[in-house]
């Protein structure tokens, strides 16, 4: 028998702790992959996703070659994608799934953060918050790396908590960490992890480097707690070790930014005020949630401090990088910043509600209140995520639906246009175009844009003698002027003299025009 001073807790209530742990996690986890999921298809692939597509069937040596002249600091994501299709096919829903899974994982791994820098229900309600939020729901659909760096944001922080583990760090960070401390001759594997999930994060966007600083911050204030000024030297070697390979990427995406962010304008007030709106998705879930998260500061500062960095990091990096390198304020480089809101919000909401137990706990009313929060920001968030489900929800043309007219319209022998030197128009209707029983040639190509080490491909010179004779032209333009022939001023002549124009259709920054010979 123990003695009451030594009493061992039995193994079915070590066992119903342990399950009661992995809740908050699995449960947001799961709660995220259903709502990502649902109608994750029914918006077309964006101007970005369709090059996504286009490079994931390219050799790596040709996607070695490319990102030595354009799209470096996305090479990893399409060195990913290249596997990843080659197993699994290039069909919408086989091009988004990693991302779906990457941005389920990250919103697990913010509630299990919460769960272990403040209580179980806190972390839980962070990851809700998060399934509520329009564009984590946009960008889990959605074939580029922001979901990934949205995954290793948090996995890197959740294992710098455990790296600097222990009952100390544990006491730091917050009440729930306790018994989350590894031995002192495993803690070492862990900060190898670290460094391995700091190298992912940048090499998979590495504006995301950003969010060091909230690590800085949490192993400064660990370090200053047990007065250990070594364990800020392991984390400073780590971090070194990690970025240092991501160097030439960074060479490389320097060198290539004035290709890659031409497009983005100038920072401005009005761009700052209407950022939160575009970070979420929705004017009002943003605004809620920014006051939620104001809130928090009336909690202990110590445990919200590496938290709130983590949320303000990217975006003042990259309003700083805005005005004093190049403008590069886009809303999804700063996709970081939602899960650290998220968790503020959380505390302000549910910090001092007490833990339920049993199903009768649910029923405490501030847990309710809890709940009637969620349930009103779910209900405002409705209209936004609607909206990110519309068929032309993503950005760029209606590739599927010209796709779709020129399947109706076309007959043997037609041939297609595309607007000279435009990298997506081309990759977007290739894309839809080859999943239809026929489809128009596309006579101009010289040398496609997988051997050309670039995005776009080369054309023949000579237009309007490759055009000449065939029995219908389409004419593809990337936006919707009212003179098409202005993109092709070379084929003036051919088809106002030879062709009459028999149809056209305007979609979501395009134009389709079918040209017929006349009679």
């Amino acid at each position: 028998m123990s003695e009451p001073g030594n009493a061992v807790r039995p193994e079915t209530s070590v066992a119903a702790d342990r399950a009661r742990a992995v809740l908050p996690g699995s449960i947001s986890a799961l709660l995220m992959l259903a709502v990502a999921l649902t109608g994750a298809t029914r918006p077309r692939l964006s101007w970005d996703e369709v090059t996504s597509a286009e490079v994931s069937q390219r050799t790596l040596g040709q996607i070695w070659r490319l990102i030595h002249n354009v799209d470096a600091v996305f090479g990893t994501y399409y060195a990913f994608l290249r596997f990843w299709t080659s197993l699994f096919g290039d069909g919408e829903l086989s091009l988004r799934l990693p991302s779906i899974l990457a941005m389920a994982a990250a919103v697990g791994l913010t509630a299990e953060l919460g769960r272990r820098l403040f209580t179980p229900l806190i972390g839980l309600t962070a990851g809700v918050l998060l399934v509520i939020v329009p564009n984590t729901s946009r960008y889990a659909a959605e074939a580029r790396p922001y979901a990934f760096v949205c995954f290793f944001s948090m996995l890197s922080l959740l294992l710098l908590l455990v790296a600097v583990g222990g009952r100390d760090a544990a006491r730091t960070a917050g009440p729930d960490a306790a018994a989350t401390g590894v031995p002192a001759a495993r803690r070492r594997y862990v900060w190898v992890l670290y460094g391995g999930a700091v190298l992912l994060l940048g090499a998979f966007h590495l504006v995301a480097l950003s969010t060091l600083a909230a690590h800085a911050v949490a192993v400064g204030i660990v370090a200053r707690r047990r007065r250990d000024p070594r364990l800020a030297g392991i984390w400073l070697l780590t971090v070194v070790v990690a970025v240092a390979p991501l160097a030439p990427l960074a060479g490389l995406g320097a060198r290539q930014d004035s290709t890659q962010l031409h497009w983005v304008p100038p920072i401005t007030a009005s761009a700052i005020r209407r950022m939160p709106a575009e970070i979420t998705g929705s004017s009002p879930v943003a605004w809620l949630l920014l006051g939620m998260a104001v809130l928090a500061v009336w909690h202990p500062a110590r445990r919200l401090v590496p938290v709130a960095v983590l949320a303000l990091a990217p975006v003042i990096a990259v309003a700083v990088a805005s005005v004093l390198v190049t403008p590069m304020w886009v809303a999804r480089y700063m996709l970081v910043a939602l899960a650290p809101l998220a968790l503020l919000a959380a505390v302000a909401l549910a910090a001092g509600a007490p833990q339920p137990r049993t199903w009768r706990g649910l029923l405490d009313g501030r847990l309710l209140r809890i709940g009637a929060v969620l349930l009103l920001l779910a209900a405002v968030a409705v209209p936004g995520q609607r909206a990110i489900r519309q068929p032309t929800a993503k950005n760029g043309p209606d590739y599927r639906g010209l796709a779709a007219l020129v399947g109706r319209y076309e007959q043997p022998g037609d041939v297609i246009v595309y607007p000279p030197r435009n990298r997506a128009m081309r990759a977007g209707m290739d894309y839809y175009l080859r999943r239809l029983p026929s489809r128009p040639r596309d006579v101009l190509l010289s040398i496609p844009s997988t051997r050309t080490g670039l995005l776009i491909a080369a054309e023949h010179p000579d237009d309007a003698a490759r055009l000449a004779g065939s029995t219908g032209i389409w004419l593809m333009v990337a936006d919707r002027r009212p003179d098409p022939l202005t993109v092709r001023p070379g084929l003036r002549e051919l088809l106002t003299t030879e062709y009459a124009e028999v149809g056209r259709w305007k979609r979501k920054h395009a134009t389709a025009v079918l040209y017929r010979p006349r009679r």
